[in-house]
C-alpha cells in the first residue's frame, strides 16, 4: 500500500459543498503552487467537503503520491522530450533552427499541457481530499 503525502489545514470559508482551506506549504509542494499563494509560506486549496467541516475545523488533506510523480512527469518531462525533438530534428537543418525548433517544440508542449489542465485535474490522483477532521494538535497551521 502506498503512502500518501497529507497536510493539516484549517477550514477557512464554506461554499456550497466545498471548503476552503489554508495549511502551511511543505517542503513537498517544492515550486509547484498548484495551491494559491496566501503569504508567509501557506496556501489555500479549494475541496470538496466530505466529512462535513465547518468554519474553524482543522482538517487532514491527503494526495496520493502517485499524482504528485505524474504531475511532475507531464509539467517537466513532456517539455524536455519536445525540447530534445526538437532540438534534434531541427539540427539536420542548423543549430541555429535546432535551437529555435527545440525551443518551439518545448513552448508548444507547455500550451498544450496548459490546455489539456482542466481534464489533467479531474482525475481523481491529482486531486486532494479532505480524508477527516484532526482530532489533534499539530501545530503550524493557521
Amino acid at each position: 500500500m502506498e503512502s500518501r503525502l497529507s497536510s493539516i489545514g484549517t477550514v477557512h470559508e464554506i461554499n456550497g459543498g466545498m471548503a476552503k482551506v489554508v495549511f502551511t506549504r511543505s517542503k513537498a509542494c517544492g515550486d509547484c503552487h498548484a495551491c494559491a499563494s496566501f503569504g508567509d509560506g501557506k496556501a489555500v486549496i479549494e475541496l470538496k467537503n466530505t466529512v462535513g467541516a465547518k468554519v474553524g475545523d482543522r482538517v487532514v488533506i491527503e494526495l496520493h503520491p502517485g499524482g504528485v510523480f505524474k504531475a511532475s512527469l507531464i509539467l517537466y518531462g513532456i517539455p524536455l522530450i519536445a525540447l530534445l525533438a526538437g532540438v534534434l530534428l531541427g539540427s539536420r537543418i542548423s543549430d541555429l533552427a535546432g535551437a529555435l525548433i527545440g525551443i518551439g517544440a518545448a513552448a508548444a508542449s507547455l500550451v498544450l499541457i496548459r490546455f489539456l489542465d482542466k481534464k489533467l485535474k479531474k482525475q481523481s490522483c491529482f486531486e486532494p481530499e479532505m480524508k477527516s477532521i484532526a482530532s489533534f494538535d499539530s501545530g503550524g497551521e493557521s
